[in-house]
């Protein structure tokens, strides 16, 4: 039952998401999550829930409809985390999530969808494919067998990585700061080296994905930067 409350908020946000009206449902679904998080027995998910908001609802920037659809993929991360068994937290939270998600009809078909998925990707039988976006647009596409790859040109904006297939593993913004030397390093000039030698460059930004499966550094140039993905040590080349 402990396990249970701690988590109480996923089956809430999760419900709210499949309603027909899931922007006026999920405000209602906060309040009830801040609710119930005054009550002694929830308070700890409701730290929970606040660790979870700041990980992988930031709404700023975003649209509303931008915004719903990135509490979406958080959800369907966390079920790719559960099926893939890399989902960091308890055994006992494991255990309360799968059977969260399996009670919830409007959510079954959707883990089930996402094992199928993931067992398909990880028996390596159809060669694994990763894209990246920026605003939509495909920069580049590539197998694990192509990695480490380094895209160029990379720009401040709003970047995507996922499967090939559509899956999101990682959205998130690159900034000046990411990419442009002098608002990375405004005390420091850009070595000539740096220009062609990424031995001479330290990464402005350094992401694990799944679990450290995949890793993404971003490197800061003169006037545009270079995105690195590279395996982790888990992921076998084809």
């Amino acid at each position: 039952m402990a396990s249970d409350n701690n988590l109480y908020f996923i089956p809430i946000i999760a419900r709210a998401l499949k309603s027909d009206n899931p922007k006026k449902a999920l405000h209602e679904a906060f309040d009830e999550i801040r609710q119930l998080g005054t009550r002694p027995e929830y308070a700890e998910g409701f730290l929970q829930f606040i660790e979870f908001t700041r990980a992988f609802l930031d709404p700023s920037g975003r649209t509303s409809e931008d915004w719903i659809q990135h509490i979406r993929n958080a959800v369907v991360r966390l079920m790719y985390d559960l099926v893939t068994h890399t989902f960091m937290g308890s055994k006992e939270q494991e255990k309360a999530l799968l059977s969260a998600f399996r009670k919830m009809p409007e959510w079954r078909a959707e883990y089930e969808r996402v094992s199928k998925e993931a067992e398909s990707v990880l028996s390596h039988e159809q060669p694994i494919g990763f894209q990246i976006l920026r605003m939509d647009r495909i920069l580049g596409t590539f197998a694990v067998s192509e990695l480490p790859t380094t895209l160029f040109s990379i720009r401040p904006g709003r970047y995507v990585v996922r499967f090939s297939n559509g899956r999101v593993l990682w959205e998130g913004d690159l900034t000046k700061e990411d990419v442009i030397w002098a608002f990375a390093y405004p005390a420091m000039d850009l070595p000539m080296a740096a220009e062609t030698d990424r031995t001479h460059k330290t990464p402005t930004r350094s992401i694990s994905l799944l679990n450290g499966e995949l890793l993404i550094y971003v490197f800061a140039g003169l006037e545009t930067g270079e995105l690195t993905i590279d395996e982790g040590k888990r992921i076998p080349k084809k």
